[in-house]
């Protein structure tokens, strides 16, 4: 890779590779696979019946799923998302997740510099 790529990847490739089994008691896994000072990108793949219980996150978000089926609970509102469906939430703004269907989403934070103030 040269300097111009911060990341290629089979994003079904990374979904098999980073399933979680059956050993894994929180039915859950996050993988980042791009992380620098303004951006991170998480393969997270989850079984079905799990959550990801309210949280913030620390900049812009999305959530892309890419497989399955999930509900996204924010500001008393909540969306099911399906494959090639796109969610962003701003800065600060409490969510959960939970798995409708065994699936894959990834998940994009952003941090702006200080040229965004």
């Amino acid at each position: 890779m040269d300097d111009a790529v911060l990341g290629l990847f089979d994003l079904n490739k990374e979904i098999e590779r980073f399933h979680p089994d059956e050993d894994n008691a929180a039915g859950r896994r996050a993988e980042t696979l791009i992380k620098n000072d303004r951006l991170r990108v998480v393969l997270v793949t989850m079984r079905a019946g799990i959550v990801l219980q309210e949280h913030l996150a620390p900049g812009p978000i999305t959530i892309h799923v890419l497989r399955g089926r999930f509900n996204v609970r924010y500001a008393d509102q909540t969306r099911e998302l399906g494959p090639g469906e796109l969610i962003s939430l701003a800065t600060n703004v409490r969510h959960a997740v939970e798995t409708l269907e065994e699936g894959a989403f990834l998940l994009t934070i952003g941090w702006g510099g200080r040229s965004d103030a």
